[in-house]
């Protein structure tokens, strides 16, 4: 069962999800594509997948793309396990990123 969120937690998390957004679309196409290019073939290869796991392994993409990325793919390919580890990117501090893995045939059933 997860943790409910404060109502500042939805708004922190809701300006978040906008700022990932904004980010992506403002990249460019190839950002975006290498990103969910390593995405998949990380997730092939692995039980699980965060921004941590990939970071060291992309060319440098603009701001922002790897979060957005993966939280974008979180609505159809992907699905957050729960799970949150702190960040290795020195610009964030340690902040929490979350853990995704792949989405099987039983959790799309299951969210129709």
């Amino acid at each position: 069962m997860s943790k409910r969120l404060t109502l500042a937690e939805e708004v922190a998390a809701d300006v978040r999800d906008k700022t990932l957004a904004q980010l992506v679309r403002q990249a460019s196409d190839w950002d975006r594509k290498v990103v969910a290019q390593a995405v998949l073939i990380w997730i092939r290869d692995h039980d699980t997948v965060s921004a941590n796991d990939l970071r060291d392994q992309l060319p440098d993409v603009a701001a922002g793309v790897l979060p957005g990325v993966l939280r974008g793919m979180s609505h159809n390919y992907l699905i957050g396990t729960g799970e949150f580890v702190p960040s290795t990117a020195p610009s964030t501090r340690g902040h929490r990123i979350a853990v995704y893995r792949k989405r099987t045939n039983a959790d799309r059933a299951e969210a129709a």
